[in-house]
């Protein structure tokens, strides 16, 4: 295209540029100069293929045709003037008498430009268009194109104006015929993949026996023939020797390039044997592994044909190889829904361009089985998948195994609840009892023993009024006084501990309030009580087992915590009842959990567990212990009492 631009403008100006070169001072024809502006303007346009083309690439790819069907149309009427002896004014086109006045047609392009035109357009035309044998009209028109350029090319080289006017009154060009070459190498380039120049591209023998000898041979052939001209122009040998030396000189070369391209193959066929061999010894082994494995082994298309199948995978599907091979898994497995299921499978793989793990259950004549597949994309050298392959495992047995476990799974859980809630029914109903019971020894201490000392007082009282006024009586009354006080109060301590009258009277407020009023006194401890405002009204259950946690804290507290302050705090929520306990003393180590096990935190762990609550204990050492204890209002059975404390330590 730069090229016919050029020399359409030198044309009008005047200028030859060609006249220094050793090709001949002819110049390039106004009509071949448009000629080529239009095969490179069309060349430029196709020199890619595009499988999904837009809306502009195929405007360009129209226009290039068009340029195309330009060119061919030139080179067509230009061959018509020539041969029917007619005028169609296409030579006067562009042209101007004071170019060159004296020839009868001085724009007219010669027979075989023409032609090499008409070659040009159609291959354009025809660039992607292929036969049904795989055939490409446009690598026959370039190498057509090039054959017939080549002719005048050697007649300029030589200087034989004769070649170079081949069948037509005028010369042709030497830039013309080296455009065309140019042009002939273009097209065959803008398609690399087409049959010529993908034989010159592959990295088979063939190709690098055509990349490395073809030029070489041309251009040393070339060589050697213009040094036996050009010493026989100077005289060093007569004319009748130029024949005989240039085949002497061309045969030694071509014996060499021979040579050369046998030793080339054989060192190819070398590598190749070895390769062979090599694959050979792998396949063998790949073989070996694949036939004597106990697992399926298969490899899929991307239609979903099976194209291997080991004999694992044959057995599996009790059919031959000819009845697997080349079949989908419609024909291969008797149920559709089988055939469905496997092929969603293989689509989902191949898809995500990853491996994934597959439980696959098919059913067939013999019986359903369960597998577990490995499957994987079959990719290529750039990245595009192929295909599928897999490895599938009979897991039958496995599954049937994994199902009877969990089938006494769940048998064994049913009886393990069953028997917890029959513990916590057992475990409240021992709790009710001795409650029962430590209401009964209350009741009767404070009947019996109450009034029995309250009537001993009295009988003591009229007994100490009617002695005789002796000092040692005195202090003996004094002593008995004292005593009966000591175990009046103690029977009511005891009596209060087995069963507090005002939790039954006044609540479980009122009771947890006493209790800590008691605990300040007894220990010296400062305990402060935080308690909702409104009244509470709790199961019975729910009322002796918060003030027993109480009880069992303050209790601890007393013995282990050495502490100065008490928190006790009681929330009442929607669902729930929430009683914190806090202390500032020691705190409990973490090597100290066992202590868990102790009556006090045991007693308050279970009471907890079967009412369907949790206890949690929050303790660091020298910062002090936090119990939490966390009662459902509907005091219903929950978890095991193991499961419902929760330890966090600081």
């Amino acid at each position: 295209m730069a090229s016919g631009t050029i020399g359409l403008y030198c044309w009008y100006a005047g200028i030859s540029l060609w006249e220094y070169l050793p090709l001949g001072k002819s110049s390039l024809k106004s009509n071949a100069a448009i000629g080529f502006i239009l095969l490179g303007l069309s060349l430029w346009w196709q020199r890619a293929p595009v499988a999904e083309p837009d809306a502009l690439q195929r405007l360009l790819k129209g226009v290039a045709q068009l340029l195309a069907l330009s060119a061919f149309l030139l080179g067509a009427f230009t061959l018509a003037q020539d041969l029917f002896h007619v005028d169609f004014g296409i030579d006067q086109f562009l042209f101007t008498a004071e170019s060159d006045g004296a020839a009868q047609h001085p724009a007219r392009m010669s027979i075989m430009t023409s032609v090499c035109f008409m070659l040009g357009g159609a291959g354009l035309m025809l660039l992607d268009a292929t036969t049904r044998n795989d055939h490409y009209p446009a690598e026959y028109c370039a190498a057509i194109m090039a054959g017939i350029m080549g002719i005048p090319l050697i007649g300029h080289l030589y200087s034989v104006t004769a070649i170079a006017k081949l069948a037509s009154s005028s010369t042709v060009s030497a830039q013309t015929a080296l455009l065309f070459m140019v042009l002939a190498a273009g097209m065959l380039a803008a398609r690399p993949t087409h049959r010529l120049m993908a034989l010159w591209n592959t990295t088979a023998p063939g190709g690098h026996l055509v990349r490395r000898l073809l030029p070489k041979s041309l251009l040393l052939l070339i060589a050697l023939d213009l040094m036996v001209e050009w010493g026989a122009r100077r005289g060093y040998y007569g004319q009748e020797s130029i024949s005989p030396l240039v085949i002497l000189l061309s045969s030694g070369w071509l014996s060499i390039l021979f040579w050369r391209a046998a030793s080339m193959l054989n060192r190819e066929y070398d590598v190749r044997r070895k390769g062979e061999a090599a694959l050979f010894e792998t396949n063998a082994l790949l073989r070996a592994v694949s036939d004597n494995t106990p697992d399926a082994i298969f490899v899929k298309d991307r239609g979903g044909r099976m194209i291997f199948a080991n004999p694992a995978m044959l057995r599996m599907l009790d059919k031959s190889a000819a009845a697997v091979i080349g079949r989908t898994s419609s024909e291969i497995y008797g149920n559709p829904a089988d055939a469905q299921m496997v092929d969603a499978n293989d689509r989902s793989v191949m898809a995500s361009g990853k491996a994934q793990m597959i439980e696959e259950t098919v059913n067939f004549p013999y019986g359903s089985r369960t597998f577990y597949s490995t499957k994987a994309p079959w990719m290529n050298e750039q990245g595009e998948v192929m295909g599928l392959v897999g490895i599938s495992t009979d897991i039958t047995e496995r599954k049937r195994v994994e199902d009877a476990l969990k089938a006494h799974e769940t048998q064994l859980e049913a009886l393990v609840t069953a028997r917890t809630a029959e513990v916590s029914e057992l475990m409240a109903h021992l709790e009710a009892t001795r409650e029962e019971e430590k209401r009964a020894i209350a009741r009767e201490l404070h009947d019996d023993l109450g009034s029995a000392l309250t009537a001993l007082n009295m009988h003591l009282a009229i007994l100490f009024q009617q002695m005789p006024a002796d000092s040692r009586l005195v202090d003996r009354s004094v002593q008995i006084k004292g005593l009966l006080t000591s175990v009046t109060q103690t029977t009511r301590r005891i009596q209060a501990g087995l069963r507090p009258d005002k939790l039954d009277i006044f609540g479980i407020k009122t009771a947890i309030a006493e209790q800590a009023l008691e605990f300040e006194n007894y220990t010296g401890v400062s305990c402060r009580v935080d308690l909702p405002d409104e009244e509470l009204s709790y199961p019975p259950q729910i009322d002796i087992a918060l003030f027993r946690m109480v009880q069992e804290a303050l209790n601890n507290i007393a013995k282990h915590a050495k502490a100065n302050r008490v928190e006790i705090v009681l929330d009442d929520t929607d669902d729930h009842v929430v009683l914190s306990i806090r202390d500032d003393g020691v705190g409990i180590e973490a090597s100290q959990k066992a202590g868990t096990v102790t009556h006090g935190l045991r007693g308050m762990r279970e009471r907890a567990g079967y009412l369907g609550g949790d206890v949690k204990i929050i303790s660091a050492v020298g910062k002090g212990t936090s119990i939490v204890i966390t009662l459902p209002k509907a005091g219903s059975n929950a978890q095991p009492a193991q499961e419902n404390e929760k330890w966090e330590m600081n």
